[in-house]
């Protein structure tokens, strides 16, 4: 009894071996940058099994790929193939990146991250609210569905841009630059009402201190700063989770945005 179905033990025939490598590639690049997935805390044989298993399941709808001429010829359509899947990747990556961003500009803003200047044990790494957005951040991106929709957007890049069918490396810059300005404009809106409320609480603190003299400033701007800071934090946190959540939702298209300008 064959214990692989039909139409897997069909698209596994010694002709179809050359595509099932270049889709194991595009899986592996994203498996390299895709949120959850290349997480220190997955071991390295899920991770393998994963990709061997989605790219199975991948492998009767990717259209078949020529055997390259040359030894020589391989190692370009496999870089290829995972350069396509770190960008799928990346612009999931992206939206975490840029809240975890935000966390460290807020704590930075508030002064948290002197604490581990005053911390008791200094081997003990003392973060700020960083690694609290970070989470949150994950939270949203797998409740929604995120790592679905990057799957979706894997097997409709099969057909954009079909295995071993090349990139056009020349987009690769307007590409990176649309990735990392995405990550600055993203931090920036997820901090922007903590950076705000930090500005004015400053600028009241500075006119405060010239009109009080006898005001310690320094003294009294420590836990103002993050008092006001964790206050806006807290208030602003349902804003910026349906921001984020708009972003994730908006991830398939800028996916397909990205493939577009790859193809050759």
């Amino acid at each position: 009894m064959n214990p692989f179905p039909d139409f897997l033990q069909a698209a596994l025939t010694p002709d179809r071996w050359p595509t099932f490598a270049l889709i194991t590639a595009r899986i592996g690049g994203l498996m390299l940058t895709a949120p959850g997935w290349s997480g220190t805390t997955l071991p390295r044989l899920i991770r393998t099994t994963l990709t061997v298993v989605l790219a199975a399941l991948l492998l009767p709808a990717a259209p078949v790929a020529a055997l390259p001429a040359q030894v020589l010829d391989i190692p370009l359509p496999m870089a290829a193939e995972m350069a396509i899947g770190l960008i799928i990747g990346m612009t999931a990556a992206v939206i975490v990146q840029a809240v975890a961003l935000a966390g460290e500009v807020m704590s930075t803003q508030m002064g948290l991250s002197i604490a581990p200047s005053y911390s008791p044990i200094p081997e003990l790494q003392v973060s700020g609210i960083a690694p609290l957005v970070s989470m949150m951040s994950l939270v949203l991106y797998f409740g929604m569905g995120g790592h679905l929709m990057l799957l979706r957007a894997l097997a409709e890049s099969l057909r954009v841009l079909p295995p071993g069918g090349g990139i056009a490396f020349t987009a690769g810059e307007p590409v990176a630059i649309t990735l990392a300005g995405q990550i600055f404009s993203c931090a920036i809106s997820a901090a922007a009402p903590v950076m705000v409320a930090l500005l004015l609480t400053n600028v009241s603190l500075g006119i405060l201190s010239r009109a009080v003299p006898q005001l310690n400033a320094m003294a009294v701007s420590f836990p103002v700063s993050i008092g006001v800071g964790l206050l806006m934090f807290s208030v602003s946190l349902p804003i910026v989770s349906s921001v984020v959540a708009g972003w994730i939702q908006a991830m398939p298209h800028g996916i397909q945005d990205l493939l577009a300008h790859l193809q050759l």
